[in-house]
Order: C-alpha cells, then structure tokens, then sequence
C-alpha cells in the first residue's frame, strides 16, 4: 500500500490542491442560487472533477469562518434576512417569534407572509408597533405654553366639545421653527402647526401638564406633553407629566401584552410610584405602553429596556415586572 494514501497527508494534500483557489462573493452567490432553483450541474470532463469538489470544500470553509468582510453584518439572534433575488437591495432583518400550532389567529391584521417554507409551514412577519404621535416635515407637531411642551397625537382628530375644559391662553407665535423660541415666546403659546389666536385648552379629569387640546385645520387636536430641545419634566415624578392614576381602562406594552380595568391601574399605580427619572430629555421608538384611558383618548409612552419615555426617561424595572406577573 502506497504511503500516500495514508490519512498522515491528508492536510498537506489538501493545502497543495487549494493553494491557487480563491473564493469570491460571485462563486458563492452562483452555488446557492444553483442550490435554490434546482438546477442540475453541468456535465464536466472528468478532469474538472477535484477542481469543483475543492471549490464546494472552499466554500463552505469560507461560510464558516467569515472570510469576506464585506459582507453586511448578520442580524441578531432571532432575526432572519429576507432579500429579493436579482436585486441589490439591502437585506432587512425580520424578528422571528413561535406560535403553537393552528395559532393563526395571532397574525390577524396587516401580517404580511415573507416564506413559504413548504409542509404547511409559513413565516410571517407582524405589522410593527406605530407611534401614536403624529409627524411633521420638519419638526414635529407641538405646542409650547406655560413652560410645558407638547406634540400632536395622530388621534383623535377631532376632540368632542364634552372633553374640552379651561382655556389657558391662545398660541401667541406661530413658528416653523420652534427651537429657536425663546423660553419666554414659548411659555406665552407657541406652535408650528396651530395658527395664531387658536385657543389652547385643558382637558377635563386631566391635568393641564399632561396634556392640553387646540384647533389645527379646523379641527380640535389633542397634544401630550413631551421632551423637546432640552426641556424635561421641572423636577417632580412621572405623575405630574402623566396624570393617569385611577383612570386607565387598558394599558398595552407592545411585544407583552394587555391587561384591562382593575388589574391595569395597579400596574400603572407602581408605574407613578416607582418611576426614577434618569434623562431629562429622552426618546424611543419601537415598543411603546399605550393607555387608553376610561373617557376613550390614548396617550403612549416609548420604551427602551427598562426606561419609559415620553417628558424624561423614567427608569422603573418594578412596572414591568408588575406588568407581566399581573398578564
């Protein structure tokens, strides 16, 4: 027996037979495009033989240890890249999470399937949490009054006269761009998208620091109070940004869950009472609390780790605690 053929020299062989072999993008596109349609490989002189078996070799030790770096990132754990073939989009990443089986019902509303895996077996991808804040051009929505500012909800769009309380002075500047007021412009009415004179108002069971109503197009809009350009909460807790206590109907923690009457004011309750405020001016988008309170208006908070944000972040690991043992 020859002593070639001993395993001892298999890596030197290995290495002789890769040596002049480069691996590029297009090679390995070319393999799992191959691999996807089916397609049969062409029929080759028997000499070409080990040349292609190294090269499928190559490829997957190239898939394996990264060697390009080109290549964009991958998403996180839990994320798929879906990508158009024949295009040069950008991969997008999609959160992937399990349902049990015949679970359709969990993807009801603009669910969109992204794969087909074939058996029965589909992938979807949920609609994203939106913002109930609306969006502008150019800066967002606001008005600034009192020493408080506050940006425009996308709903309602026309608040019953029922809700509608005090007056607390009209929108004495109007301005495209807010950030260059003055405080004492500000604290007089200012807005970019309520005309001057519009008459600002109270809510009625809602503390004018919370929230406050004016006329934007001929119809009568609601606006939270928010961090803007550097001013924050003036010290004080959450509540006094946050007057919901004992007024909740539902609360809504995207990504977790509901929970309703009774069970939702005690959560919110820890909420009011434990919040720290950890960043006077803060913001995040993605997951939000959404509260619909007991007179039907929705006011929402955005969420990053364990920080609630709407005028400061709030740091409160007791809330979602509490929210997810009361589920």
């Amino acid at each position: 027996m020859s002593d070639w053929k001993s395993l001892d020299y298999l890596g030197p062989i290995a290495d002789e037979m890769l040596g002049g072999l480069h691996a590029d993008e297009r090679m390995r596109l070319a393999v799992r495009r191959a691999a996807m349609e089916g397609a049969a490989p062409k029929k080759r002189k028997m000499r070409l033989v080990p040349a292609v078996c190294c090269a499928a070799l190559a490829l997957v030790c190239v898939g394996a240890a990264g060697m390009r770096t080109d290549v964009p990132d991958m998403p996180d754990e839990g994320a798929v890249m879906i990508m158009k073939r024949g295009t040069e989009e950008t991969a997008q990443p999609v959160a992937i999470s399990a349902i049990a089986a015949g679970g359709g019902a969990a993807f009801a509303g603009d669910a969109v399937m992204v794969a087909d895996l074939g058996d029965g077996a589909r992938m979807r991808m949920a609609a994203p949490e939106e913002s109930l804040f609306a969006a502008g051009s150019g800066d967002m929505p606001l008005i600034a009054v009192g020493g408080g500012v506050y940006r425009m909800l996308e709903t309602p769009k026309d608040i019953e006269n029922p809700l509608l309380d005090d007056s607390l002075g009209d929108v004495a500047l109007f301005s495209d761009q807010p950030s260059l007021a003055s405080r004492e412009e500000m604290n007089r009415g200012l807005s970019n998208v309520a005309q001057k004179g519009a008459v600002i108002y109270s809510i009625k069971g809602l503390s004018e620091s919370t929230v406050v109503a004016a006329e934007v197009d001929n119809d009568m809009r609601l606006f939270q109070r928010v961090s803007y350009a550097g001013k924050g909460p003036a010290g004080g807790s959450l509540e006094d940004t946050f007057d919901v206590r004992g007024k909740v109907r539902k609360a809504e923690l995207s990504g977790v869950g509901t929970i309703t009457g009774e069970k939702a004011n005690e959560v919110i309750a820890v909420l009011l009472d434990e919040a720290v405020l950890a960043s006077a001016d803060a913001s995040a988008r993605g997951q939000y609390l959404t509260v619909t309170l007991e007179n039907g208006l929705r006011l929402q908070l955005g969420v990053s780790g364990d920080m609630l944000c709407g005028c400061g972040g709030w740091s409160c690991p007791a809330f979602f605690e509490a929210f997810e043992a009361a589920l």
